[in-house]
């Protein structure tokens, strides 16, 4: 596998894992929002509160779209950086190896 290739599928993968970081983030706030009274903040991605309306308990939000994806980016950067530096290391280990095994 060549290393751009390599490269591409960690920047698809770690778009996959932001996104998916972002929302188990936002429905976590949702739920702390709903069983709590306060306010919940999760700053420059989502801001949640709880009010009453015609006697039933409603969730009010503000979202920041931009926040979430500066978010979404920011995981999978982390993530392209982090995996791309182990597999240097990785391959690296591999190599001596087996230059030790054959000498």
């Amino acid at each position: 596998m060549t290393a751009g290739f390599r490269i591409l599928l960690h920047c698809f993968a770690g778009l996959v894992l932001g996104v998916c970081v972002v929302f188990l983030a936002i429905a976590a706030s949702l739920v702390m929002a709903f069983s709590t009274a306060g306010d919940v903040t999760i700053p420059g991605v989502i801001r949640i509160w709880r009010s009453t309306e015609n006697g039933a308990t409603a969730l009010n939000f503000v979202p920041d779209f931009v926040g979430m994806g500066i978010a979404v980016l920011a995981c999978a950067g982390l993530y392209v950086l982090l995996t791309t530096l182990a597999g240097r290391r990785i391959r690296r280990a591999s190599e001596s190896a087996h230059s030790e095994a054959a000498g």
